[in-house]
């Protein structure tokens, strides 16, 4: 071996390199790195004409090397030991190759443990990552990566764990913690984001609406502590001490409903979980409507006169309004454009009407404030209002008898069940708890209760029934998507031979078994009413389910002309205007052609929580609790 110092500025690339992909990757590192350390590898090189060597092995470092001397750190006149070789191009060329072919990357798990070693001397993240040329937040990847249970780490060193698993677990210190989720975990069940899930259980992350009614400033200003999970960014992190997240719930809940208290109403509840149960056995009164002053309301006169008398065009009243000319349609929109301002106006409450009602305070489905005014006890309902369907005041959910079914027609009856049978599946496939006590209650009726006629809305022959054959768009519907998805998982994680699910089966732990249980449970869910098919017994299962699930159908459906206000009539569609935003929206659209009103009522009611009474909740007793007065 022939070591000889030669300057920097007589070294030049050769061609006889073999490396030449990724020739330059990573020199700034690189040079950092000699900057520390110094040239830990000597170059080989070979004399060219003109006194220059060309360097035949350790590219990557003369760029290095000329880097530093483009910034100053070293003189461009710097003698650097080099390997000089002969002059044969055949010779050049293998040297190259033995270099690079013989060089085996370091493992991960020796770079983490030699990160943490400086760590342990008294060096922070930035100061390693300045020594090594990378980032401050891959040395604390690194660091955290070195934390993990020395257990997996060994199982890591054997290639029975890949890089993202071992990630998976720096978002506990609790070593067993760790273990625990893997070792006891089946091998098929081994994926990060079930590791992650499985550590973290005891917090909530961020995006739970607890965390965002509250807001995560407020919960880290009470002193409450973030897992932050290095390796996935775009999360915004777990808040471990639920207990703290909870009493700023109910701090924040309570100063609202004493705000809505000074309001005047006679009583305010709060209650967290504002959904369909929490109003249930209320009756309810409505803000009215203020009347138009006399120069609004003749104005809005004449613009729905113009607006009909555009209506009158022969192409329009077909149905055909996007055929007519475009000087028409722009007209038609200004003046629909000019109701919709002067029909939206701000209902107030009657006086009368908060003296007797009262409001419940809770946490809206996307973590944002949620209030239902105008909520009437029964006892302090008139006996009028007990018994009449017909008055102001109406039942918060309704009854999903069988009258509406006989008012719509077999057809759409069969959609919107079906709607609401997918959307049964969907959270009954969450719910493995619920779906054991569905399939026990499935299995006992028949044995202990043949004679009663009572059914369940399950079949335990599984015989999964094609909801697109009861609602043709039922693919676009989200709660079919959910299922889809968990089949797609599911598929992916099975056994693809038959003959050895069993075993598979007998593999598991009790939670996979559930999880697997409840979506299969979930497949054979039917609520769907079809024509000449009478299984009110299965229905009224279905609305026990419905309850035990705590369904609410405004997740998963919304009136659209095409689900539901193009296939009823013009009496049916004002009345769901009527109840879902006021009675004088619909009034103010009584007279539009019916194209034109089902187009304002589909985009009046589109964020209104509107539901067909087949699709509301189905009602029983009892009333929240927690009162604030």
């Amino acid at each position: 071996m022939n070591i000889q110092p030669i300057p920097l500025n007589k070294l030049i690339p050769s061609p006889a390199n073999v490396r030449k992909t990724g020739a330059t990757a990573g020199v700034a590192e690189l040079a950092a790195q000699i900057k520390t350390h110094g040239l830990l590898q000597n170059l080989t090189v070979r004399a060219v004409e003109d006194g220059k060597f060309e360097v035949v092995a350790g590219r990557r470092r003369l760029a290095a090397l000329k880097r530093l001397a483009h910034h100053k750190d070293i003189d461009k006149l710097a003698e650097i030991p080099c390997n000089i070789i002969d002059d044969s191009d055949s010779d050049a060329a293998e040297v190259s190759l033995v270099e690079n072919f013989g060089q085996l990357p370091m493992h991960p798990a020796d770079q983490f443990d030699a990160f943490r070693a400086l760590a342990e001397k008294g060096s922070g993240p930035e100061e390693i990552a300045a020594r090594f040329g990378c980032s401050g937040l891959i040395v604390r990847q690194r660091l955290k990566l070195a934390s993990v249970s020395p257990r997996l780490i060994k199982t890591y060193r054997a290639a029975k764990m890949t890089l993202d698993q071992l990630m998976a677990f720096t978002v506990s210190d609790d070593h067993a913690a760790q273990e625990t989720a893997w070792f006891r975990q089946p091998e098929w069940n081994r994926d990060p984001a079930t590791l992650r899930r499985i550590l973290t259980r005891a917090h909530v992350e961020a995006s739970d609406r607890r965390a965002r009614f509250v807001g995560i400033e407020a919960y880290v200003a009470a002193g409450g502590p973030v897992l932050r999970d290095l390796f996935t960014p775009e999360h915004d992190g777990y808040l471990t001490d639920p207990t703290l997240l909870d009493r700023l719930v109910v701090e924040r809940l309570e100063r609202e409903a004493e705000a809505i208290l000074g309001e005047g109403w006679k009583w305010v509840t709060v209650v967290p979980d504002l959904g369909y149960d929490a109003v249930r056995g209320f009756l309810r009164v409505h803000p009215q409507m203020p009347p138009l002053d006399p120069a609004s309301q003749a104005e809005l006169d004449r613009l729905t006169a113009a607006y009909e008398g555009l209506y009158d065009d022969p192409r329009i009243k077909s149905g055909e309004g996007d055929d007519a000319p475009e000087p028409v349609q722009t007209e038609l929109a200004a003046l629909a454009e000019q109701i919709k301002a002067l029909s939206h106006r701000r209902p107030v409450w009657l006086d009368e009407d908060i003296a007797r009602a009262g409001a419940i305070v809770g946490i809206g489905h996307a973590g944002q404030l949620a209030v239902e005014r105008g909520l009437v006890r029964p006892e302090d309902a008139t006996q009028t209002e007990r018994g009449d369907d017909h008055g102001r005041p109406v039942p918060v959910t309704g009854s999903r008898n069988s009258r509406q079914a006989d008012e719509l027609s077999a057809a759409l009856t069969e959609d919107l069940t079906a709607q609401r049978t997918a959307a049964l599946r969907a959270m009954l496939a969450a719910s493995p708890d619920v779906a054991l006590a569905a399939i026990v209650h499935a299995m006992a009726l028949p044995l202990f209760y043949d004679r009663t006629g009572a059914r369940s809305c399950l079949s335990l022959k599984l015989e999964a029934s094609d909801l697109a054959v009861s609602a043709k768009t039922i693919a676009e519907a989200p709660a079919m998507q959910v299922m889809v998805d968990a089949h797609t998982q599911w598929s992916s994680l099975l056994p693809q031979e038959a003959d050895t699910l069993w075993t598979w089966c007998l593999g598991q732990g009790s939670e996979s078994l559930l999880a697997l249980l409840a979506y299969c449970a979930a497949r054979s869910v039917d609520a769907v009413r079809r024509p000449h098919h009478h299984a009110d017994a299965q229905i009224a299962h279905a609305d026990q389910l419905a309850m035990a699930l705590k369904l609410d159908m405004r997740q998963w459906w919304k009136p659209t002309a095409g689900n539901y206000l193009a296939r009823v009539s013009r009496k049916s569609i004002l009345e769901a205007v009527a109840t879902g935003v006021s009675p004088e929206a619909a009034e103010n659209f009584r007279k539009l052609p019916k194209p034109a009103l089902i187009a304002h009522a589909e985009e009046r009611l589109a964020d209104s929580g509107w539901l067909p009474r087949l699709l509301q909740a189905p009602t029983t007793g009892g009333e929240p609790a927690l009162a604030v007065a």
